[in-house]
């Protein structure tokens, strides 16, 4: 059905030194605190109620207040899922987790961290999520907050502005704290931050160890999962394993597929189909033994998903598979030397996905056709990752 549409319709994405941020952003204006009260507030809230990729990208918007308030106690709320990420982020000083799993320990839980909400005084709130509107309401947490801007009536009638679907998703966030701000930030602080710690990846070394393999190994990671989109953001298993066996062919690398415990049977999948140099780790490792197995990596490979720009955090070249995603929006940011290809179709049906743009919540998206993953080929992908592993030198 689609055999017509996979000939010209593949388009690469290359990232190296290019601006963070569309021009748009640059031009904001930023405003003194003295616009904003309280002038000095000593207990800030940021609700952080976000999915894991999210979560990385709000990271520089943590950065920028605490930059804007040295002294002030700044309490972040996150579930169990997204914790992770934030851990030895030094930009906060207490952290409220939350689990909302219906099981009685956890709706326990829950009340626990809405009590522990309700008996704080914040002179701030920064609300980063439309769950945290819940929450901070269940907790009566009701005076005035900062939080991402939306179109008008979105929840009814959508918002398919090209001013929303143009900026960046770090840049959705950084537009919150804009009000608060007495400068711009640097392209540095603008980059999404992991903070990895030494028993990080001692931990990642030693399951290396355990599994017959080193850092001494050329290590290719992969992400063959992601949630996002009800999972329609997955390339074909099949497709991940053709380029599995062309790189382990042709390099003699060894292939780790990481995730979680939902990404084991997908990652069987490609195992079943690459008879040698693999191993899948999906629910072996922990968010952040994961993170710095990616960082001990010649390359990453994977969905738009987190992992993906957890590669560019800790500086691995990536390849990024974008189906129904804004790559525009959902681009990978690291540093400026980080060297990534973005494999994405010119579908004109594609992008449908974006993080602030889309149909109302309540228009449901009918299309399970993958027409525009179909469209990527193993070989865009080989090409794309020979391109990166090819010494830098010869660029």
């Amino acid at each position: 059905m689609f055999d017509s549409l996979l000939t010209s319709s593949v388009s690469f994405s290359e990232s190296m030194t290019e601006p963070l941020l569309h021009a748009e952003a640059v031009e904001r204006h930023y405003h003194s605190t003295q616009e904003y009260t309280p002038l000095d507030p000593s207990n800030i809230l940021v609700s952080l109620l976000l999915p894991i990729g999210d979560t990385l990208f709000a990271t520089p918007a943590l950065g920028a207040l605490r930059r804007q308030f040295p002294w002030a106690k700044i309490t972040v709320l996150v579930s169990r899922s997204n914790a992770g990420i934030l851990t030895n982020n030094p930009n906060f000083d207490h952290m409220v987790v939350l689990d909302a799993n219906v099981t009685e320990h956890r709706v326990r839980n829950l009340a626990r961290g809405i009590t522990e909400l309700r008996q704080r005084k914040y002179d701030l709130i920064l609300n980063l999520s439309p769950v945290g509107r819940i929450v901070l309401m269940m907790a009566g947490l009701n005076q005035k907050q900062l939080h991402v801007d939306m179109p008008p009536l979105w929840w009814l009638i959508g918002g398919h502005s090209e001013e929303y679907r143009s900026r960046h998703a770090v840049d959705q966030y950084l537009q919150v704290i804009e009000p608060i701000l007495s400068q711009p930030l640097t392209e540095e602080e603008r980059q999404p931050k992991l903070y990895l710690a030494a028993h990080d990846r001692s931990s990642a070394r030693r399951k290396l160890r355990d599994w017959g393999l080193s850092p001494a190994h050329l290590l290719i990671t992969m992400h063959v999962g992601g949630d996002g989109f009800n999972g329609r953001k997955r390339w074909a298993t099949a497709r991940f394993a053709q380029v599995a066996n062309h790189l382990i062919d042709r390099f003699n690398a060894h292939v780790l597929l990481t995730g979680g415990k939902e990404d084991q049977a997908l990652c069987e999948e490609v195992v079943a189909k690459v008879p040698r140099n693999i191993s899948s780790v999906a629910g072996l490792t922990s968010l952040r033994e994961s993170a710095a197995l990616i960082e001990m990596s010649a390359l990453f490979i994977g969905n738009d998903s987190c992992p993906l720009h957890i590669a560019a955090t800790v500086g691995t070249p990536a390849v990024g598979i974008f189906g129904p995603s804004n790559h525009e929006q959902y681009r990978p940011i690291g540093k400026p030397t980080h060297r990534q290809r973005l494999v994405h179709s010119n579908l004109p049906c594609s992008p449908c996905f974006h993080f602030i743009g889309n149909d109302a919540p309540w228009v449901p998206n009918t299309c399970y056709s993958f027409a525009c993953l179909k469209a990527i080929s193993a070989d865009d992908v080989t090409q794309a990752a020979l391109e990166l592993l090819q010494d830098p030198r010869e660029d």
